[in-house]
C-alpha cells in the first residue's frame, strides 16, 4: 500500500535521524534514504522520457537525458564496486 505524502515525509525524516546518529545497525535508513533519492532521480528520467516520446525534444534537452542516463549508470557501477570491496574484505 502507498504511503502518505505525510507518513513518507516522516519516514524520511525518522531514517535521516536515525543516520545523523549512527542509530541504523541494519542500514534501513540508509537503504530507505538511498532508494527515495534514486527514486527521485528515476521520476525525473521518466518526465524527460515522456516528453521525448511525446513530443521529441531539442537538442539541449536530448542531451541532459543522455548525461542524466550516465549519471545514473556510473551511479551503479560506482555502488557495484563498492559492494564488491564490502564483500572481500569480509571474506
Amino acid at each position: 500500500m502507498k504511503p502518505s505524502k505525510e507518513q513518507m515525509k516522516t519516514a524520511l525524516e525518522t531514517a535521516q535521524r536515525m543516520r545523523d546518529r549512527g542509530l541504523d545497525p541494519h542500514h534501513v535508513a540508509q537503504v530507505l534514504l538511498y532508494l527515495q533519492r534514486r527514486n527521485q532521480e528515476l521520476e525525473q528520467l521518466l518526465v524527460r522520457a515522456d516528453r521525448l516520446v511525446r513530443f521529441g525534444m531539442a537538442e539541449s534537452e536530448l542531451s541532459a537525458l543522455r548525461r542524466q542516463i550516465m549519471r545514473l549508470r556510473e551511479e551503479d557501477e560506482k555502488s557495484e564496486d563498492d559492494s564488491e570491496i564490502h564483500t572481500s574484505m569480509l571474506l
